[in-house]
């Protein structure tokens, strides 16, 4: 009964209708001012009408005519974000932001920075309200009603139906589902709404950070995990969307400096936040955000920050199991401390080095052999390395490198006298068998230190560990009694069985447990390597004392030998010295000259490549730039034809608006009878002479009238001004007279007052000057022992600086005198390696003009060869010839004997010899054939004369 009597109001809220900010132009609500909508909210509300009240100031915040900010604008917002809260509407809060946004970014940043402020202030006293109210109804605090899980899981038909027939039983969570979870609920909408709104907003990166702070505090105040894993992946995409490269930003800016160290300052209050949460999955992930920020800045972080920081990650790593990290964290953190400008008192730079050290000690020491799993040491082992590598810690990072660390930066030295004393007893090489005993007190010292006292566990560990060890190395069986009475105020039983097993799987310790006899006995071939150890490192210890002992006793030979060795030493070192010195050079002149000559064949082909590419490359700009030409030109054709009419369009309209304005200011607003048009859109229609010369008869009636009333003003300021000065003149005669009489009182008494102190200070001075004339023939006496004084030593320091300068100068000379036999002999030597790189120089010349000659005599043998080649063709070719001529002759012979038996006549021969010619195949190039030389009588046909 009493929860039905009172209001629901998220009930109502979800049942009412919302408003519509998406209707239709003729839905929407037309202001002239936004005052006037703030009057009509304000009757809205007095009636119990906010939904509409909150629809008329949108329209007012989504209009185009209230683009421009003004204050009035921030009076809406305000009104309009006070519905909101009020009626728990956000959706329509974030729109309205949105709106706001875009009519300030430009204009008034400040102002956004004060709404936004102001709505989350109005969310946290609503909340605050209606947990009060839940806390009146059901009589408990609000931590116990904060048992569900998400805020943002829609209910189910299901559970409305159980809420609605639970009865009084289910009190509490008809209170959590009508009160406490919308509430929230909108509290978490209103921050994440502030943060969407911020984002990539440069100018209001300090409120995005104490927006993010609030949301932080309230997943901390009221233990909301979800919301919290929610508004770290927020953050998340915001800082991913700000620093990734987009092509439709490409004039963005990258973030500055100071952005990316304020998100820097938002992921730790966001580590800090998963910490307390106990989120370490979350911590982990944020861990890798800071990481990734790092890599971004240009300047490395505020020192105080990253010591804040590297705390944090200490007890991260502490809980998670990681002490080697956790060791690493807490030196860097003492570290930082150190580096600061004004560091912390040195009570707590002692604590902090103490912290380090003993950290270091609770890593548990490594084993010297690899594991033998190789799958899980690899996979452990990459793990170590990409933390330590995103934690900016050694990559080798280990137990024996930290203490190393430690104690070369004097941070063991600067810890507590305890703690020290506890390093010296756990990390000497040799353990004494009573550490347990020794070290009890200092554990016990230590305990009683809050921040050291975790750290007890894992120290008495690692001294059972270390006296385990030292046992194995003396003793080969061990009993279990004895080890339980040397461990009695460490560990116990059980814990020492554990603490075997853990070193013996890691081989720290080669120990097995005979629960029969009750005692610990090695394996034999561990004992038998471990004495075989002991007595190699005895006799190595051994033999370099004898050698010391035998060095010490024979020092004096010792030394004549090294000299001997030296003396011939540097003998060989010079008779060798001047051939390797010209090997030295004629290599270094083979050298360059290879150099030279790679160097021009690889400065040719590159320069071919680069040619070829070039003519490529000129070819393919020509081209591209025609076509470029080509379709610039087009389009620059079409955006001037456009652009000409936007402008006359621009120019028409810019015209119209001026003297819309112009009449509207006008005293004169009639003309002809008819009133003047002021309407913008009526002017544009017509033609432009019209409206040129409709406004000059405008202003030209506007002129003469303000004339005449210039003219009326005018005579009436005279008259005003005449009357003034004749009611103000007796006045200031009478203002001036009194003024003179005062300036002359004043006058007279000053020149009295001056007078009267000049006489004082002369008989003050009198009075001095008697007094210090009784002291003039001692201070005369003082001066003259004083500066006979200072004679004195003026001419001793004199005498000094005249023996300085000629010691000076003397040096000076023996000085330039070596230095210019130091030139000499360095000129002679330029001028020896000068001439034996001219002697090479022309050694070479002379090999490369003998190669020359030999190349020249080689060519002109193959010249010569060739020739007699050639020779020898020709004379086989005219021996043929003159073969085939021989042939030819004894045929002819043959055929003219063979007609000299037959009686043939020359007549038939030579119609023979044309038929023979007739039927021969044409030469190719035939030439005219000579008339036939009379042949001397008795010459046969066919021989040659």
């Amino acid at each position: 009964q009493k929860l039905s009597a009172v209001p629901c109001l998220a009930a109502r809220a979800r049942a009412a209708p919302a408003p519509n900010f998406h209707s239709e132009a003729a839905a929407m609500q037309h202001f002239a001012k936004p005052e006037n909508a703030l009057k009509r909210a304000d009757e809205l509300c007095a009636v119990n009408q906010k939904e509409r009240a909150l629809e008329a100031l949108h329209d007012v915040l989504s209009a185009k005519r209230h683009r421009t900010w003004q204050p009035a604008i921030e009076e809406v917002i305000v009104r309009y974000l006070d519905l909101c809260v009020e009626l728990r509407k956000g959706k329509a809060a974030k729109e309205g932001l949105i709106q706001y946004r875009i009519i300030c970014q430009q204009v008034n940043v400040g102002s956004m920075e004060t709404v936004l402020r102001h709505f989350m202030g109005l969310a946290e006293e609503a909340t605050k309200g209606a947990l009060e109210l839940a806390e009146k109804m059901i009589g408990e605090r609000v931590e116990s009603m904060l048992d569900f899980d998400d805020l943002e899981a829609e209910e189910t038909p299901e559970s409305l139906m159980m809420a609605t027939i639970g009865g009084s039983a289910d009190s509490k969570k008809r209170t959590d589902r009508q009160v406490v979870t919308p509430t929230l609920k909108f509290l978490w909408e209103s921050f994440r709404t502030v943060l969407d709104i911020l984002r990539n907003n440069t100018k209001l990166e300090e409120l995005y950070r104490d927006a993010a702070a609030n949301a932080f505090s309230f997943c901390l105040k009221y233990k909301r995990t979800v919301e919290f894993r929610r508004l770290c992946e927020i953050l998340r995409n915001h800082i991913t969307s700000q620093t990734k490269f987009d092509p439709k930003w490409k004039e963005r800016e990258p973030p500055t400096p100071e952005s990316l160290q304020t998100h820097l300052d938002t992921r730790f209050s966001q580590l800090a936040t998963a910490i307390e949460l106990e989120l370490w999955q979350e911590a982990y992930r944020t861990v890798e955000d800071v990481h990734l920020l790092l890599q971004q800045m240009k300047k490395p972080p505020r020192p105080s920050s990253m010591a804040a920081y590297h705390s944090q990650l200490a007890m991260i790593f502490w809980v998670a199991g990681n002490k080697l990290f956790h060791a690493y964290a807490l030196t860097t953190v003492h570290l930082t401390s150190k580096s600061l400008k004004s560091p912390p008192p040195p009570a707590e730079m002692q604590l902090l080095a103490s912290r380090a050290v003993l950290a270091a000690l609770s890593v548990a020491p490594a084993s010297p052999v690899v594991d033998v799993n190789l799958l899980e040491y690899d996979l452990e082992h990459e793990k170590t390395k990409r933390m330590a590598s995103m934690l900016a810690f050694p990559s080798s990072a280990s137990r024996v490198a930290l203490l190393s660390e430690l104690l070369a930066k004097g941070v063991v030295g600067g810890a507590m006298p305890e703690v020290s004393e506890l390093y010296q007893l756990l990390e000497r090489p040799v353990v004494p068998l009573d550490l347990a005993k020794r070290a009890q007190p200092l554990l016990a010292r230590l305990a009683e230190v809050a921040s050291l006292a975790q750290y007890d566990k894992s120290l008495k560990r690692l001294i059972a560990l270390r006296m385990l060890q030292q046992m194995e190395r003396v003793y080969v069986t061990i009993h279990v009694e004895h080890v339980k009475e040397v461990m009695s105020g460490l560990l116990t039983w059980a814990e020492i069985e554990s603490l075997i097993i853990f070193a013996t799987k890691r081989d720290m310790l080669a120990l097995r447990i005979d629960y029969k006899r009750g005692r610990l006995n090695q394996q034999p071939s561990h004992a038998d390597a471990a004495i075989t150890s002991e007595v190699r490192d005895s006799l190595f210890h051994f033999a370099a004392a004898m050698d010391e002992v035998a060095e010490q006793l024979r020092a004096a030979d010792i030394a004549r030998r090294k000299a001997e060795l030296r003396a011939e030493l540097y003998l060989r070192l010079e008779a060798g010295m001047s051939e390797e010195h010209e090997k030295i050079l004629s290599r270094r002149l083979i050298i360059e000259r290879r150099k030279e000559e790679a160097e021009r064949l690889s400065m040719e082909e590159e320069k071919e490549r680069a040619r070829l590419k070039l003519i490529a490359q000129k070819k393919e700009e020509a081209e591209e730039r025609e076509r470029l030409a080509t379709e610039a030109r087009r389009r620059d054709r079409e955006r001037e034809e456009r652009e000409r009419k936007e402008e006359e369009a621009a120019q028409m309209r810019k015209l119209a608006e001026q003297m819309a304005e112009q009449r509207k200011a006008m005293k004169v607003t009639k003309k002809k009878g008819e009133k003047a048009e002021t309407n913008v859109d009526k002017l544009v229609e017509k033609d432009r002479n019209e409206l040129m010369r409709e406004q000059r008869a405008l202003m030209l009636d506007e002129r003469t009238e303000f004339e005449k009333r210039l003219e009326l003003m005018g005579k009436r300021h005279d008259h005003l001004e005449r009357a003034r000065r004749e009611e103000e003149r007796p006045l200031l005669l009478a203002a001036r007279e009194e003024q003179q009489a005062a300036d002359k009182r004043a006058h007279e008494a000053h020149v009295a007052a001056v007078a009267l102190q000049m006489k004082e200070t002369r008989a003050h001075g009198l009075r001095e000057k008697a007094r210090f004339a009784r002291m003039g023939a001692h201070a005369e006496a003082f001066s003259s022992r004083l500066m006979a004084a200072r004679r004195e030593a003026h001419v001793a320091v004199l005498d000094a600086w005249h023996a300085a300068q000629r010691e000076r100068k003397e040096a000076a000379r023996l000085e330039k005198a070596r230095a210019e036999a130091e030139e000499r002999a360095r000129e002679a030597a330029l001028e020896a390696a000068r001439r034996e790189a001219e002697e090479e120089e022309a050694r070479r010349i002379l090999e490369a003009q003998e190669a020359a000659r030999k190349a020249k005599e080689e060519e002109e043998e193959r010249q010569r060869v060739l020739e007699r080649q050639k020779a020898r063709e020709r004379e086989m070719e005219d021996k043929a010839k003159e073969q085939q001529r021989l042939a030819e002759l004894e045929r002819q012979t043959a055929k003219l004997r063979e007609r000299e038996l037959k009686g043939t006549s020359w007549a038939l021969d030579d119609d023979e010899e044309e038929e023979e010619a007739a039927a021969a195949p044409a030469p190719e190039e035939p030439k005219e054939r000579a008339p036939p030389a009379e042949r001397p009588f008795g010459e046969r046909r066919g021989e040659r004369p």
